[in-house]
């Protein structure tokens, strides 16, 4: 097979693999998204480097939820500072710092993504959310986590949160074999992972619907009647999601 192929048919492989193997759990999941959003609570998403992106994926876009509470940080991703990212998110002291802001409540939900599971602020992150009464859904590699060196906190994140996701990478991420060297290309993380949330987001919507829940959906703006869809969405929601 050429590279095209043996990527994409890694990649549906892998698909199955982590859906068929999780259904039960992911349903389990979703219910609990479900319960916190029919409570009126939110659901905080948060990653550092790569694992930002699917913050990005969850909030403020066509069929997503307005009730997604994004916890940014540009120090934390890569478009201005790599290396700095990379040192913030192994160093402790930074979590309550950037969750506080949001004055989180006991109730509420944060799904955190962290493709190796043992850096420090993710997993800071985790302790500190369960500390304040969230319930805590950790994304992770658990094959990586468990061979990735553990930082000073000495925890993987999926041993501290509520509920763990297993995204089925390898360690390193990268999937696909280069002939003649050690080293592997394309990694499967940011593609699973996206999966995953929009799995979990078309399941918490199913149930709440099942239930008569009103729908905090976010409705592309260039569908005739969305803008004003999303203005009685919005005039909900934006009393506790500050970036609405």
């Amino acid at each position: 097979m050429n590279g095209i192929e043996t990527y994409y048919s890694a990649i549906l492989a892998l698909e199955k693999r982590v859906i068929d193997g999780q259904i039960t759990n992911l349903k389990r999941i979703a219910s609990a998204m479900a319960d916190t959003i029919a409570d009126d609570k939110r659901i905080f998403v948060f990653g550092t480097g790569h694992s930002h992106l699917l913050i990005e994926e969850a909030f403020y876009r066509a069929g997503g939820l307005a009730c997604v509470v994004p916890i940014f940080s540009s120090a934390l991703m890569l478009h201005e500072n790599p290396p700095l990212s990379s040192f913030l998110e192994r160093n402790a002291g930074l979590a309550p710092l950037l969750l506080n802001p949001y004055h989180p409540q006991p109730g509420e939900m944060i799904l955190i993504y962290s493709n190796s599971g043992v850096n420090t602020l993710p997993v800071e992150m985790a302790l500190v959310s369960k500390e304040k009464g969230l319930s805590v859904v950790a994304i992770c590699s658990k094959e990586y986590a468990r061979v990735a060196p553990l930082s000073g906190i000495g925890k993987r994140l999926y041993e501290v949160a509520d509920f763990e996701i297993d995204n089925g990478g390898v360690p390193g991420d990268a999937i696909v074999p280069v002939e003649g060297t050690q080293w592997k290309v394309s990694p499967s993380s940011t593609i699973i992972n996206a999966m995953l949330w929009n799995c979990l987001l078309t399941e918490t919507v199913f149930i709440l619907q099942e239930r008569g829940v009103d729908l905090p959906l976010i409705a592309s703006m260039n569908m005739k009647g969305a803008a004003q869809h999303n203005q009685v969405v919005f005039e909900k929601w934006q009393k506790i999601n500050p970036h609405l």
